[in-house]
């Protein structure tokens, strides 16, 4: 028989709640980072005045406060608020708080985080409830939206993007979370502890947090946060830009065909705890943009890339990213594929939205010439609407 713990027990139990916790922001202006939403006139500031209106998605890297200001929300909003992870998640789970928001309607906001883990299925069931207005989503997701969720499910919220804190936001964090605890920290110890977050909000406080446990004199120094994190992993950078300039560089040295300059910038990335699959995907847009048709492998090779580094994880999947990047760096180079396609888009976008011509329409259109019936399976026959005849994007 499995040993029953009662809430009286419970309470025997010293509960130490972690920094991030503690330091949760109660309003708008308590909340660090991310002034382009939370700064005055920020539309989620206005979000919080108006008590949770609309449906919202937060996408951004970890630690950067996407929880933080869900949490936010819930302190500042009347609704009812119900949190459940998109990974353990199932379609029953999310009809049981539709059926129960039905009975109060309007007034239920769902906290799905990691919404990206959602099937298909289960985003399409939410789909009448966020329409009608019954429930309020606020979903939070590392993976792009555009991406990693459906259209219809996307039409029906607003999304916004969350930055990776700069240096300053992250000073300040840290300042809080001293003055909170009463201990002196100096600036250098400051840096350090900055330095070694990449960004994270939650990693910073993750490590002042085993720094100040650790800590024995009456301030903090360098020294002390360095003997405490000797194992801390060299990070990108604090600034929100590193991340993007690391990428940047590793896509520019492979499209150079210097494999040197690119396993560098792939380590660094790799070293700073950058996510692999993120890095993956970049790589797999350079296989398609830079190297393209003049060789057609480089494709298949970042494509298992990105399924290796997904299956792996780090540091196994450090083995098949470099694979891809040496293989890409080396390999010849053609931007055919992202003109042509780019030319396309424009016609698209620019031009009336033409007819398809009558015979190439589903069902077998009236004077279609079926190619394998003529000579290297080849027929003279014009696939374009009439208004562009004898347009070339390729």
């Amino acid at each position: 028989m499995k040993s029953q713990i009662n809430n009286d027990q419970i309470s025997l139990f010293k509960y130490d709640e972690p920094l991030a916790f503690k330091l949760r922001p109660k309003s708008a202006n308590d909340f660090i980072g991310q002034s382009h939403l939370f700064g005055e006139g920020g539309v989620l500031a206005n979000y919080l005045k108006n008590n949770a209106p609309y449906s919202v998605i937060f996408w951004g890297p970890p630690g950067c406060g996407k929880t933080t200001a869900a949490f936010l929300i819930r302190e500042n909003s009347s609704k009812d608020f119900t949190y459940i992870s998109g990974a353990s998640t199932s379609v029953s789970d999310l009809r049981e708080i539709i059926n129960k928001s039905k009975m109060n309607p309007g007034r239920t906001i769902l906290f799905l985080d990691e919404i990206h883990r959602l099937a298909k299925n289960q985003q399409d069931v939410l789909l009448e409830s966020l329409e009608s207005g019954i429930l309020t989503l606020i979903g939070t997701t590392t993976e792009n939206p555009l991406v990693s969720l459906t259209r219809a499910l996307h039409s029906r919220v607003r999304v916004f993007e969350f930055k990776p804190h700069i240096e300053e936001d992250l000073e300040k964090i840290v300042i809080r979370a001293v003055k909170l605890i009463n201990k002196n920290i100096s600036p250098e110890a400051i840096k350090y502890l900055v330095s070694t977050s990449s960004g994270d909000a939650r990693r910073l406080l993750f490590n002042l947090d085993e720094v100040i446990k650790s800590a024995k004199g009456e301030e903090i120094n360098e020294k002390e946060v360095k003997a405490i994190l000797e194992n801390a992993q060299l990070q990108i950078g604090a600034d929100q830009d590193s991340h993007y300039n690391y990428i940047s560089a590793l896509q520019k040295s492979m499209r150079g065909s210097d494999p040197d300059a690119a396993l560098y910038w792939l380590a660094r990335l790799l070293a700073g705890g950058a996510d692999p699959v993120l890095v993956a995907r970049r790589i797999l847009v350079t296989a398609s943009e830079d190297i393209g048709l003049a060789d057609n492998n480089a494709l298949n090779i970042a494509i298992n890339a990105y399924l290796s580094a997904q299956f792996l994880g780090m540091p196994e999947a450090r083995i098949p990213l470099s694979q891809a990047v040496i293989y890409l760096s080396n390999a010849p180079k053609s931007n055919s594929s992202i003109i042509s396609i780019d030319k396309a888009m424009k016609d698209v976008k620019e031009l009336p939205p033409y007819q398809v011509p009558l015979h190439i329409r589903n069902l077998g259109g009236q004077g279609y010439k079926y190619p394998h019936d003529y000579k290297e399976g080849k027929v003279e026959q014009e696939y374009l609407p009439k208004e562009l005849k004898g347009k070339k994007y390729l």
